[in-house]
């Protein structure tokens, strides 16, 4: 994203072009919405240029302004005069009517209030819309479901399934086929498969797939492998490779393209983000901070030295900072803390 392309990160306008993005985006706003965001975009030219340069600068695959619209807008007085304007066609569908999940309800309001968390961060100038990009991933605008910084969320499909996402997780749905597809294209998600013997579901992920006709299990994408841990029944996974093997309640596996490692008891410890927290054993400091970052806005480093660094516990995900205090007292490191930066590093005798 060319940075010139942008308003100024001081700017007010950022603040306000990235509240209407999330809202449009949401799939929430209504047609007063709509409405209230023609008339921004008409009060000032720079409103409209700012709109212009973040749309354009999201690429094609942001989607066209007339996929955002509420239903029934088109129908109304404003939207017709938009259509006759040229600035909305009529009767164009919204494509997000076929998305195959029902979200929880979430009422105008709270999201509202979730967007002005990130718009007054915006207009305090500290990231312009790196920040933005933080609080709510950019990519998160091109994926069927997704979640926030911080944020887990939980949502029913339309087979009757219901997958959970973690912080910062993006999913992308095909039910059309004989099988029900779930490509996991950041994050973790866990999935109560509702049993269908005719249609398996399938999460797939960049080293293969995971299969099961009817259960509770987790995935994760890490960089460079999958993790899969059972909760019940079992399942499948089938790599790139074509490597295969099974899964079954109460362990856990990692795999990459060519290789599926030994289901292990101990990794069920990884699907601990479910309720809200990490649990480890003797695992690297690393390991721990690379939990924490989706539930942090901002930067979150550790030092190699530092990261090696064994650590046994239970940390809270939600409340990072009360997590790495817990650090600082349990392991030799030291916290430097900086505006929308954390380091971490070995305590130095």
């Amino acid at each position: 994203m060319r940075q010139d392309a942008l308003p100024e990160p001081s700017s007010p306008v950022a603040d306000q072009v990235v509240n209407w993005l999330l809202l449009l985006r949401s799939g929430r706003a209504s047609p007063a919405d709509y409405a209230d965001f023609m008339a921004w975009r008409d009060s000032d030219p720079l409103h409209e240029k700012a709109w212009s340069q973040l749309t354009s600068a999201l690429g094609s695959s942001f989607g066209r302004l007339s996929d955002f619209y509420p239903a029934g807008y088109a129908n109304q007085p404003q939207g017709q005069a938009l259509a006759s304007a040229g600035r909305l066609p009529m009767g164009a569908p919204r494509p997000a009517a076929n998305t195959p999940l029902i979200a929880p309800a979430l009422t105008h309001g709270a999201m509202r209030r979730r967007m002005l968390v990130g718009g007054g961060a915006l207009a305090a100038g500290l990231v312009g819309i790196s920040l933005a990009n933080e609080l709510y991933p950019l990519k998160n605008l091109t994926a069927d479901a997704a979640t926030a910084t911080g944020e887990r969320r939980q949502y029913l499909l339309s087979d009757g399934s219901q997958i959970l996402l973690d912080a910062r997780t993006r999913i992308a749905l095909d039910f059309a086929g004989p099988a029900r597809n779930v490509r996991l294209l950041e994050g973790a998600v866990t999935v109560s498969v509702a049993r269908d013997p005719n249609r398996p579901f399938l999460i797939h992920t960049e080293q293969g797939s995971v299969r099961s006709l009817g259960t509770r299990y987790m995935v994760r994408q890490q960089a460079g492998r999958s993790l899969v841990v059972v909760h019940e029944h079992e399942v499948e996974i089938s790599t790139q490779g074509q490597a295969r093997a099974t899964v079954g309640s109460g362990t856990g596996a990692r795999f990459d393209d060519f290789q599926i490692d030994t289901p292990r008891a101990e990794l069920m410890a990884d699907a601990a983000w479910e309720t809200g927290w990490i649990a480890v054993r003797n695992r690297p400091l690393a390991d721990i901070v690379a939990a924490l970052r989706p539930y942090r806005s901002g930067l979150l480093r550790v030092s190699m030295a530092a990261g090696g660094l064994l650590v046994t516990g239970q940390f809270p995900l939600d409340d990072s900072d009360a997590a790495l205090a817990t650090l600082a007292r349990t392991i030799p490191i030291t916290i430097k803390r900086l505006p929308w930066l954390v380091s971490i590093d070995v305590l130095q005798a």
